[in-house]
């Protein structure tokens, strides 16, 4: 595979491979949780139509009437496994209903899955800790805007419709969940600078102008929005981010970049900005 510009893709029109993979996955969570299942819902790059192959996730929310039994977890850890990363890497989020309702931030879940967990998961399963997992209950403050992209601009594929299954999030934590990303994104920006840019413009367009992008919008807005001084980089992140390339990013503008964008948002990611 080359460095060439790639293709991007909705839920409507992604590759066969893709939309063999979710496919496997919902059949996989339709066995283990049975009646006990509300609904599948897709959000993120392949809801958003800028799905790319060669670098995307599959973000999905589930979402059940009771909490898991721990069997049923040890069940999904192991199907999620084996299924992420054939081809795409998974993200998901397992939640009860009773833990939406009252709403609360950070947001209760059952069972995520990340490639980042890939090896606790693997630990567990080999040494039985697993049998441990419904001891303590764990939250995410990432679940509040993974809800409201969800609400906004995700895509139900099982069960009840978003809006019945998923609570509405209140303004103040949907910024206090961005604004918590954007600030661990920039402690780590070398590592993954297109994230960093791209959901840094995102943040930015929601905070001035109350829109909910997905990254690639975020920096088509910014490229008509923030200084000329930044537009180069943004343009190297969308770049890099519509094709296989991994870099490399200069230090000096990425600092710079992060530096002003801090100093512009924090105002008004803070509690009671207007």
């Amino acid at each position: 595979m080359n460095g060439d510009s790639m293709a991007q893709y909705h839920w409507a029109t992604c590759p066969p491979a893709t939309r063999s993979q979710v496919e496997q996955i919902l059949v996989v969570i339709q066995n283990a949780l049975g009646n006990n299942l509300t609904g599948v819902y897709l959000h993120g790059s392949l809801a958003m139509g800028c799905f790319n192959p060669a670098r995307s996730d599959l973000d999905l929310l589930a979402v059940t009437r009771q909490p898991m039994r721990v069997e049923t977890k040890r069940t999904l850890a192991e199907a999620l496994l084996r299924l992420s990363g054939q081809p795409a890497p998974i993200e998901i989020s397992f939640l009860s209903a009773v833990d939406l309702t009252p709403w609360r931030s950070p947001t209760p879940f059952d069972l995520h899955y990340s490639e980042s967990w890939r090896a606790r998961y693997e630990r567990a399963l080999a040494d039985d800790t697993w049998r441990q997992w419904n001891e303590q209950r764990q939250t995410d403050i990432d679940l509040a805007a993974h809800i409201t992209l969800t609400r906004a601009r995700g895509i139900c594929l099982l069960g009840q419709p978003i809006a019945d299954a998923l609570p509405p999030v209140p303004a103040q934590d949907y910024i206090a969940s961005i604004w918590d990303d954007f600030l661990a994104a920039r402690a780590e920006a070398l590592k993954n600078p297109p994230y960093f840019i791209m959901n840094a413009c995102r943040v930015a367009a929601y905070l001035t102008e109350r829109r909910i992008c997905s990254k690639e919008e975020g920096a088509v807005w910014a490229l008509n929005t923030l200084p000329d001084a930044f537009r180069g980089l943004i343009e190297q992140a969308l770049e890099v981010y519509h094709s296989d390339k991994r870099g490399p990013f200069d230090a000096g503008p990425l600092e710079r970049f992060g530096a002003y964008m801090e100093e512009r948002l924090r105002p008004l990611a803070s509690p009671g900005a207007s």
